[in-house]
């Protein structure tokens, strides 16, 4: 049987763990072979890095790897499954799991476009590997199934395509339709800077926007975690946190973007229990609409860092995330860390240009003055001044001030 070289099909390494649904992977080992199931598995993983590296749209971190890795495995083992069969393209062929990923693409705005797209990178990814295995074959079965096999595989691709084009545009319909959608745009447009309706935006959210705000992010470790059990937990965190309601959007298979009104611009006291699973990074308390963004933002800085934690606070990250970010992120940290020392007019510039040559001269009256060419009484007066309006006494660390300093140096 020519087709016999596939059930050869071996893995190159320890392997990897299976992403495919247990009925694919049963099929396919029922039908191939636990070793050629495994080279699937170990081939899609090189498929899915190949896709993300040519569409960076489809990544973005983890869960999007794994939920594209899902796909393509469950469509290489189904592929496989075919080419052992000879079995002709249809729909029916192509696994519920291949297409399932529409819901994050469509959620994340990646358009269909990119979508069939990777879909055409992913076959020809497995066309390769495909005739590498074949021309290891003799020569008989060289002639015989890479002919064969390239008609199958590419009938295969613009199945899976017409299949996850309509899978695509039915989901983007639902979530243009749905009530998530647009409460997801809402958000959206805060995030992006955009002007709102904040009226018909709150009616819209079911959320207080002109009142303080804590954003937070939870997160799961495992991919298919229930989205209820993401919610449930961001309603327990805002109450450990003494907020008051709570506004949730799905951003993605596993992580929930949560707000919470506060009754103050004071950070929370509380710790968080976080449950094993799960993970939690906190932003800033801030005000009002433009709070609402810089609450999130901070939370998602501090997402960055949880990797190494369970919970994550911004305040805890802050000087760590600016020395990647920069820009306007930049002047918001200047603003919170200078309190009334942040401001445009000349005496304030003033006031913070004296301070921050006192501390780069070792808190030296004297130095300082010859610096500025100003007297050490007048240095002594301009730092009470500055330490006035900071509305506290210089810090033990000075890390954070000098660095908000230094940025507020920097021309618009």
């Amino acid at each position: 049987m020519p087709c016999q070289w596939l059930l050869g099909l071996r893995a190159q390494d320890g392997g990897h763990p299976p992403a495919a649904s247990a009925a694919t992977l049963a099929f396919a080992r029922q039908t191939l072979g636990h070793g050629p199931a495994e080279w699937a598995v170990q081939t899609a993983v090189w498929m899915t890095q190949e896709v993300i590296r040519q569409v960076p749209a489809y990544g973005g971190g983890r869960t999007p790897f794994e939920t594209l890795r899902r796909s393509v495995e469950s469509s290489v083992l189904a592929a496989l499954a075919g080419l052992y069969l000879d079995a002709r393209p249809s729909p029916e062929m192509v696994p519920v799991e291949a297409v399932e990923g529409n819901t994050d693409l469509v959620h994340r705005g990646v358009p269909l476009d990119l979508v069939l797209r990777g879909v055409r990178i992913g076959h020809a990814c497995l066309h390769q590997r495909l005739m590498d295995a074949i021309d290891a074959e003799p020569e008989p079965v060289r002639l015989a199934e890479s002919h064969r096999v390239s008609e199958l595989l590419f009938s295969y691709a613009d199945t899976h395509a017409s299949r996850m084009a309509e899978e695509y545009i039915a989901e983007r319909n639902r979530w243009q339709a749905s009530t998530e959608a647009a409460r997801h745009r809402i958000v959206d447009d805060i995030v992006a800077g955009r002007r709102i309706d904040q009226e018909a935006a709150e009616r819209t959210l079911g959320y207080e926007l002109g009142r303080h705000h804590l954003a937070f992010v939870v997160v799961a470790d495992e991919l298919d975690t229930p989205a209820e059990v993401l919610r449930r937990f961001a309603a327990e965190a805002a109450r450990a946190m003494d907020g008051h309601g709570v506004l949730t959007v799905q951003a993605g298979p596993s992580d929930v973007w949560a707000w919470t009104g506060r009754l103050s611009g004071a950070a929370p006291s509380a710790d968080v229990e976080v449950p094993t699973g799960l993970r939690l990074a906190t932003g800033p308390v801030m005000y009002g609409v433009a709070g609402f963004r810089r609450s999130h933002l901070g939370a998602r800085e501090a997402q960055a860092f949880l990797a190494e934690t369970r919970l994550c606070r911004h305040a805890d990250v802050r000087v760590r995330s600016l020395l990647a970010a920069g820009g306007e992120r930049a002047r918001w940290f200047a603003e919170e860390t200078l309190g009334g020392l942040a401001g445009g007019d000349a005496r304030r510039a003033e006031l913070r240009e004296t301070l921050r040559v006192y501390l780069a001269s070792g808190r030296s009256p004297q130095r300082a003055g010859e610096l500025l060419h100003v007297s050490r009484n007048t240095v002594g007066y301009r730092v009470k001044r500055a330490e006035e309006l900071l509305g506290r006494p210089l810090p033990e660390d000075l890390l954070e001030l000098r660095l908000a300093l230094e940025i507020a140096r920097i021309p618009r």
